[in-house]
């Protein structure tokens, strides 16, 4: 199934009609590797012999597929992220500060302990990022992404 089928899926469950750009945006996160602003969303959608895809019209779209739970968006990046989990709010986003890429993980422990904590102040959550800064797999096995006291623990030729 193409990744815009998702979004007919789901939003026509939802009684919205899923119009043809929410399908370009969803495929556009759905291609990239790593988290898109609305702005380069809105590069990936346009078309030239389309007309002038206005940015709030990019922003309306994101608001329709993050409500659908097909999209997150990543606070601290002002970027958004192609997501498939049955709990979006039960969501922890792994971004690599090396590579900009971005994985989400379900981790309903802890959110529970989130949850549990605002309960004890009386505070209602009505929505939930939780955003992990780090190096991913790929970065961290690459010598060039390595902090600098790590690198001269590299060996400089092979093992005798």
């Amino acid at each position: 199934m193409p990744p815009s089928e998702g979004a007919s899926q789901v939003c026509g469950t939802r009684k919205d009609h899923t119009t043809s750009l929410r399908n370009n945006v969803l495929d556009a996160l759905t291609e990239a590797d790593v988290p898109l602003s609305a702005y380069d969303i809105l590069r990936c959608v346009s078309h030239p012999d389309c007309g002038r895809i206005a940015p709030t019209t990019i922003y309306r779209a994101l608001g329709k597929l993050i409500a659908s739970g097909l999209v997150g968006r990543l606070e601290s990046r002002n970027a958004f992220v192609r997501i498939r989990a049955s709990d979006p709010s039960r969501l922890v986003y792994c971004i690599c500060d090396q590579c900009g890429a971005a994985q989400a993980v379900e981790n309903t422990l802890s959110c529970q302990f989130i949850d549990a904590a605002a309960e004890t102040l009386g505070f209602q959550i009505r929505h939930r990022v939780i955003e992990i800064q780090g190096v991913c797999a790929r970065c961290s096995v690459c010598p060039s992404f390595l902090p600098t006291q790590q690198k001269h623990k590299l060996p400089t030729r092979a093992p005798k």
